[in-house]
């Protein structure tokens, strides 16, 4: 594939990839539950790839079959990413879809430490001083609406909402590093929808805990968004991209994420953030930019 024409690509998957923030936060206000959103994306997803992964199993003549140790890497992964999923989209009940997008999008930082603590590869130096200036951005992000007495309340509650989203940013990470692990013994078409089928039977037994499976039919239109614009049109892309482009471009062109989630949320919602949401935002997507400059890009997961 040329390389325009997979940088055309890569334009396009990011403004897939952007309408997912709005689309949770759509079913949510439709009053579907987080766990009842993350359920069904996954099972969708894990549905639709499944015919193609092992139709290219057969071609390509792919074990299908796991060895205890890979099933374990698979359910800790999946483990992982169903912890991301519940927490990333219930921080969207209390914060704005900028904030929360802005947030979870530091998981890069999250895999560089998680990296050097039970790997010891180091970072780059020249790439922490964008470490600290996404780190001082999500703080001002986390911290941003707690002053004055009247939005004391609100501002708690976006308090709460945004520690949500860096645990999910925490929890990608895991999920990334683990899958990393998985995927040195275990192909990419076993272990996708494996992996997608273990974290939707995860949060299905989470159900109990949220008062079941909450789906209005009016926010079905939401999901099919997110399943066909995010996934399929956005994730699925990307993939196909990495044919003409690097994983490093891929990473960057993600910063444009959070961008494109507060645009369409402006459309959609009428949500405007605050100015210190979107200073906060600004920081964070300027020290993330910086850091996969100098850090490179073979550590960070496209």
């Amino acid at each position: 594939m040329k390389k325009h024409s997979s940088m055309a690509l890569v334009v396009f998957a990011v403004c897939m990839v952007s309408y997912s923030g709005p689309m949770v936060k759509g079913a949510l206000n439709e009053g579907a539950s987080p766990i009842s959103v993350a359920l069904l994306r996954m099972l969708a997803a894990a549905l639709l790839m499944l015919p193609y992964e092992a139709r290219q199993c057969v071609r390509r003549h792919i074990p299908m079959k796991l060895t205890p140790a890979q099933w374990g890497l698979t359910a800790l992964a999946a483990a992982f990413l169903a912890a991301h999923y519940i927490t990333w989209i219930t921080s969207l009940t209390g914060t704005s879809t900028f904030a929360s997008v802005a947030l979870v999008c530091t998981q890069p930082l999250f895999v560089a430490f998680f990296s050097y603590v039970l790997f010891r590869e180091r970072t780059p130096r020249r790439a922490l001083p964008g470490a600290l200036l996404a780190l001082l951005g999500a703080v001002t992000i986390a911290l941003s609406g707690l002053s004055g007495q009247a939005a004391q309340a609100t501002g708690q509650e976006a308090l709460r909402s945004n520690l949500l989203a860096l645990a999910g940013a925490v929890l990608m990470a895991a999920h990334w590093l683990a899958g990393r692990q998985i995927r040195q013994t275990l192909a990419a078409e076993v272990y996708t929808p494996v992996l997608y089928l273990i974290t939707a039977a995860l949060l299905a037994l989470c159900l109990p805990l949220s008062g079941g499976f909450r789906m209005p039919l009016s926010a079905l239109p939401y999901m099919a968004g997110l399943v066909i614009g995010s996934t399929l049109l956005g994730h699925a892309v990307f993939a196909y991209a990495l044919s003409g482009v690097s994983a490093n471009v891929i990473s960057f062109a993600l910063l444009g994420e959070p961008v494109g989630a507060m645009i369409f949320s402006m459309i959609f919602f009428g949500e405007v953030p605050t100015w210190p949401v979107a200073l906060g935002g600004l920081l964070t997507l300027m020290g993330l930019a910086l850091y996969l400059a100098f850090a490179g890009g073979e550590k960070q997961p496209a």
